[in-house]
């Protein structure tokens, strides 16, 4: 059995405790909207001791009892990028400012903030009730006018369940996983804890005059609901909807013209093209793109990343020996956000720095796995890597123990990388990081890179920070795929730390 939920308008709009908004409508909201169905739809009993009926009754105890066992959640996105989208209108507010009287205000809600879903949303259960109690379940379900606000309205019913993307994980822990759903789904008790809550926002007693009057500052809005007997339901993805790598996709764009570029230049090149993709989105750039997130927002691990790749270089997906742009794109960058990228890149001709103009042929993009961008590692081969055209640390670190400054560096960047799909990794000083990525089989080894210009391998640094850029070499174990791209460093994101991809022959011993 599925109950599904599909929106007229194409759009959810609904908020968290905490004025958020959700991304999809979790169960404990659906649960009391059939409550409400419940008392005053056709199964109610208008009796407001009494409000529900024998089978309504059953059905929602049966819903305490048994929460989804998994979930269909079709494409969605948010309706607008922008959560500040303010529209000011008179509610009955009464406010008093200081010592200023009480006045008449209008005040402010935040418009834009849904979801815009291409499909029904279903909440599948493997073993269905009773066939009275599904029959109940569906005479609720028709009485719900919408989830969320009032501007959402819905379509429930009692259907067949499609296939599932996410099912239910009872033994998930506290980190999140990418992905996943995770949503307040009832216990036992709910109904009941639903009940108080309602009785003491509507007694049976009518309010005194007195009592029915405005206060000095009178704000709109009814309590909020309580979250006793509600606990979390973690839906991990069936499959996963992008592969588990930092960067998802990968834009490759010839260069066609524009002499030889020196190592010392792979960061001028890329911010040069950085700079050439923000200028032609203007406003359309997002923070994925240009690194600046709404102050509050949390940046995710990695955001879109450029590397300039010579053609002689061994295990590319292409043999034509031309030099490319890679544009590295990450793994949770809005569709939106890729769309945009993308036709900035066709709009990109020519990338021009103090001294280079390169000459490119967006005509000829391509897109390439994230995760298997590489070419395979040869039989009899094991695969290292090496960051090109080198490594420089986010932080500086002193030797501790056994472990080098190079290797406390290393893990501290790599690990940051990683924040995003092995937390455990990403916590902790450098040398519990390092720890816990040996655990994975990565090992580090760098030596100091010995340059007339070391901030040629920085895009922009605090100048009370010595730049130290290193050589720097790693086996990934089983972090990540053996095909895998990825940057580290400092500069990952523009010209300075992409891992290229070292197969060397392992030598073995005969057996006599």
């Amino acid at each position: 059995m599925a109950i599904s939920a599909e929106f007229p308008l194409g759009v959810y709009n609904g908020h968290s405790p905490d004025g958020e908004a959700e991304a999809l409508p979790e169960l404990a909201r659906l649960f009391s909207a059939l409550t409400n169905a419940a008392a005053q739809g056709v199964h109610g009993t208008g009796v407001p001791d009494d409000p529900y009926s024998q089978s309504a009754l059953e059905a929602l105890q049966w819903l305490e009892q048994h929460p989804p066992t998994a979930m269909r959640v079709p494409p969605h996105m948010a309706v607008s990028d922008r959560t500040e989208r303010i529209a000011y209108r008179k509610e009955g507010v009464f406010k008093k400012e200081g010592s200023k009287p009480t006045v008449y205000k209008t005040t402010g809600r935040r418009l834009s903030d849904g979801t815009a879903f291409a499909g029904t949303i279903q909440w599948i259960w493997d073993e269905p009730p009773r066939r009275d109690v599904v029959l109940t379940l569906d005479d609720l379900c028709a009485d719900v006018p919408y989830l969320g606000e009032t501007s959402s309205p819905v379509e429930l019913s009692v259907t067949e369940p499609s296939e599932p993307t996410h099912v239910l994980d009872p033994k998930a822990g506290f980190f999140r996983e990418p992905g996943e759903f995770r949503q307040s789904i009832v216990t036992p008790g709910r109904l009941a804890e639903l009940d108080r809550a309602h009785a003491q926002v509507m007694p049976n007693k009518p309010p005194t005059r007195a009592a029915d009057k405005h206060n000095t500052s009178a704000m709109p809005g009814s309590p909020l609901p309580s979250r006793e007997a509600l606990t979390t339901g973690v839906y991990r993805p069936v499959s996963p909807l992008v592969p588990m790598v930092p960067w998802s996709q990968v834009l490759s764009v010839p260069v066609l013209t524009g002499g030889a570029v020196a190592d010392e230049a792979f960061v001028e090149i890329s911010v040069a093209l950085h700079r050439a993709l923000v200028s032609k989105l203007g406003r359309d750039a997002s923070p994925e793109i240009t690194g600046h997130y709404p102050p509050g927002e949390t940046p995710p691990a990695n955001r879109v990343a450029i590397h300039f790749v010579p053609g002689d270089v061994p295990q590319l997906p292409f043999s034509d020996g031309q030099d490319r742009f890679l544009v590295l794109v990450p793994r949770d960058i809005s569709s939106t956000g890729f769309s945009n990228l993308v036709a900035a890149l066709n709009a990109c001709t020519h990338v021009v720095s103090a001294s280079h103009r390169l000459r490119l042929a967006p005509d000829q993009m391509e897109v390439h796995p994230g995760d298997s961008f590489w070419s395979e590692v040869p039989a009899g081969c094991s695969r290292s890597w090496e960051a090109s055209p080198g490594f420089v640390p986010e932080r500086h670190t002193k030797q501790t123990g056994s472990f080098s400054a190079i290797d406390l560096a290393g893990s501290w960047s790599l690990a940051n990388i990683m924040r995003d799909l092995t937390p455990d990794a990403s916590t902790g000083t450098p040398a519990e990081r390092h720890a816990v990525l040996a655990g994975y089989g990565v090992r580090l080894q760098g030596r100091a890179l010995r340059t007339l210009r070391p901030r040629a391998f920085v895009h922009r640094t605090s100048h009370r920070n010595p730049v130290q850029p290193f050589r720097l070499s790693l086996s990934l174990g089983n972090l990540l795929p053996n095909q895998a791209i990825t940057a580290i460093g400092q500069s990952r994101h523009l010209g300075c730390g992409l891992l290229l991809p070292i197969d060397i022959p392992v030598i073995t011993q005969e057996q006599p």
